[in-house]
């Protein structure tokens, strides 16, 4: 063989195993945690900071890499009242600075600022809808890449009658379509939506004021999902309902609703379970998750 042949077949081998060493860093990179944690209705109140702050401190323990959240953060801005707005938001934003991980921040209904027929303010105002959301914790619809995976935090509420409904919006869904585009076929995908894609909850609890139990709880939600078909869509992350459960469509993907920071109802009980939030552990393509209890077994006064 000559020299020149020699040359080739080393250079082949040094690329063969560079490129196994690629794979299997990627691999690695793959193996991670972060929190899932929805509904925690923050307010200022002593018993809601304290508990609060023990939550910090299970998370910060935890040594995760992410948290992400499903909505209703703060409690609440619904009915509008700017100063009460702008402390509620800027409580939220100290308390999760103490957080020392990355906090991703989902819109919840109670977020909807000024929407309410009794709000002092009207669609005019700056702030109103998204309007504080936005000025505080940015764009209620983004997504983001980690160690292999990609997470879409969508905004599924609007308003209609001065009260808030499920539903993305046709700006949201060609964002959505063009975000899709530019990732892999086979790159895993997490959904995060405040409002529940598929629930089972109204089979459980049916609704006491006679309405379908079976309508979606947003209403162009088949519209949406028909766009992950040809993804990996492992699993949608929701909350509203203050419950915990994991359906399990087809073995393909986990609609997980999260329980809730606050419990039920907020502060107050704990009519679903205790207070808590969710644990992912993600190793290459596959993810398990495990509820986690915080702070104590008390509840608020009022």
């Amino acid at each position: 063989m000559s020299a020149f042949g020699k040359i080739i077949i080393v250079l082949f081998f040094c690329g063969f195993m560079l490129d196994a060493n690629a794979q299997r860093d990627l691999s690695e990179k793959q193996e991670y945690s972060f929190v899932f944690m929805t509904d925690l209705h923050i307010k200022h109140d002593p018993f809601v900071l304290s508990e609060f702050s023990r939550l910090i401190d299970t998370i910060n323990s935890m040594k995760v890499d992410f948290v992400l959240t499903g909505g209703d953060q703060v409690f609440d801005v619904m009915r509008g009242n700017v100063k009460k707005g702008d402390s509620l938001f800027t409580l939220y934003k100290e308390q999760i600075a103490k957080i020392k991980v990355p906090v991703h921040s989902c819109m919840g209904n109670h977020e909807l600022f000024g929407i309410y027929p009794e709000s002092d303010i009207d669609s005019t105002h700056s702030d109103y809808k998204y309007g504080m959301f936005k000025r505080y914790l940015g764009n209620p619809y983004y997504s983001f890449n980690h160690k292999g995976w990609h997470f879409i935090v969508l905004n599924v509420l609007d308003v209609a009658n001065k009260k808030y409904i499920g539903r993305v919006d046709e700006k949201q869904i060609e964002w959505l379509k063009q975000d899709l585009a530019q990732i892999d076929a086979g790159t895993p995908v997490v959904v995060a939506a405040h409002l529940p894609f598929v629930s089972s909850f109204y089979q459980v609890y049916p609704p006491k004021d006679g309405s379908d139990k079976d309508r979606p709880w947003i209403s162009n939600r088949n519209e949406i999902l028909q766009l992950f078909k040809q993804h990996q869509l492992k699993m949608v992350l929701q909350g509203h309902t203050h419950w915990l459960e994991d359906v399990n469509v087809e073995n393909r993907t986990h609609f997980i609703t999260g329980g809730a920071v606050a419990g039920r109802p907020s502060w107050r009980g704990n009519n679903h379970g205790q207070r808590g939030f969710l644990l992912f552990s993600v190793k290459g393509d596959t993810f398990s998750w495990k509820f986690i209890e915080y702070g104590s077994k008390k509840s608020a006064v009022n």
